[in-house]
């Protein structure tokens, strides 16, 4: 009897380890949602293959520019794991901030690509001057920036990019790469 209890521990552990340690936030239902149901209504477990649910973006972050220049500026925030395939985040903010460091313009990135070349945010409209671009951790998560590993500061540990733009002149693949 004893030996079948210790066999039962250690077959049903790897379930609980697995279970306890899902990622916060995540939308993981291991296939037994309606969504990942065939049409016969039978369960697919999709193991692995977990969404995570995008955080609220920070209060008074909407999409604004600013919305009197001719350049644009895009890029990414995304799950800076290859294994994941780098899925985009959605609703974070990101932040232009002009040449004095005050907040111009905020943007809430989508789980989607916006562009063909998949960046997840836009600032339109941006005047010809040098900007800083930076992302807003979510407030309460243990979220953490792992690129870019170093440039200008943004505060609480996070870096973003410092750039002179021109007038009709993109600005690309600005991107933020994070993990939990």
């Amino acid at each position: 009897m004893r030996a079948l209890i210790v066999v039962l521990a250690l077959a049903a552990t790897p379930f609980l380890v697995g279970a306890s340690q899902s990622p916060q936030g995540s939308i993981c239902d291991n296939g037994q949602g309606d969504e990942h149901r065939s049409d016969s209504g039978e369960a697919n477990a999709h193991q692995g293959l977990c969404a995570l649910e995008p955080p609220p973006p920070p209060s008074g972050c909407v999409n604004s520019g600013p919305g009197t220049g001719t350049s644009t500026i895009t890029g990414q925030v995304f799950v800076n794991d290859p294994t994941q395939n780098s899925p985009l985040l959605a609703g974070w903010c990101v932040e232009l901030r002009d040449a004095s460091g005050a907040v111009i313009a905020t943007a809430v990135t989508s789980g989607t690509a916006l562009d063909s070349e998949g960046n997840n945010y836009t600032f339109t409209g941006v005047p010809a001057g040098t900007y800083t671009v930076c992302e807003e951790l979510p407030p309460n998560t243990t979220w953490h920036e792992t690129f870019p590993p170093n440039g200008a500061d943004c505060g609480g540990g996070v870096f973003g990019y410092s750039f002179p733009i021109g007038d009709g002149v993109g600005a690309d693949f600005i991107s933020f790469g994070n993990l939990l």
